[in-house]
């Protein structure tokens, strides 16, 4: 699960970054140009939104722009605006849940939870008799199996999880290596064409310059 923390006070969003990168991967930024930019070059499960952001009550902005880009990313805003017309004001604007600052690890990280398994993906999809198991990642046409390599299935799955949206090469890149930054973009080039040519039905569309897509 990838979440992106967006808190100013470099000192909580410290010790808080720490404790979720136990159990996740979590990027931290502490305003709203930083944290547009990595909504920009990223999908997250769950965002948490700091509502003030240097004195300003921004973060509220955020809200649609995340779920305008992807509906399923689960926002939780934590704020020390805590009355009542301030929380409605917030899930009205589409955030999911609401956390009171000062608030307890635990019960962020079982919020947390909460917001990452309504992101869980379909078990089974199928495309023009491709029968997709998201949970096994196995593939079936026609009751034939297909076997696809670890760096294939983690490609293909990944795309599909991302159905209907524009994935950049970027985005796998970082999404998918450990150290993006020693794999050529040629190589998810490579990896798509033999994904393409063990699959019995064309489903992988390369977007011109922006990257692919499963329609």
């Amino acid at each position: 699960m990838r979440i992106l923390l967006v808190e100013d006070d470099l000192i909580l969003s410290e010790l808080l970054g720490k404790y979720l990168l136990v159990h996740f991967r979590v990027d931290v930024v502490h305003n709203l140009s930083q944290a547009k930019e990595y909504l920009s070059q990223f999908n997250y499960n769950v965002v948490l939104l700091d509502r003030n952001l240097n004195g300003d009550d921004i973060g509220l902005e955020l809200i649609s722009e995340i779920k305008t880009k992807s509906p399923t990313t689960g926002i939780i805003v934590i704020s020390a605006y805590d009355s009542i017309s301030d929380k409605i004001e917030g899930l009205n604007l589409g955030a999911d849940d609401y956390l009171d600052k000062p608030f307890d690890n635990e019960e962020l990280f079982a919020r947390i939870h909460v917001q990452g398994r309504k992101a869980l993906p379909l078990p089974e999809i199928t495309i023009d008799e491709l029968v997709c198991n998201t949970l096994e990642k196995t593939l079936h046409y026609r009751s034939e199996s297909i076997s696809l390599s670890n760096k294939e299935s983690n490609l293909f799955f990944y795309l599909l999880q991302k159905r209907c949206s524009i994935v950049s090469k970027d985005e796998l890149l970082n999404t998918l290596y450990m150290h993006p930054g020693n794999i050529s973009s040629n190589t998810l080039d490579v990896t798509i064409r033999n994904i393409r040519k063990k699959l019995p039905v064309s489903i992988i569309r390369t977007v011109k310059t922006r990257g692919f897509i499963i329609d």
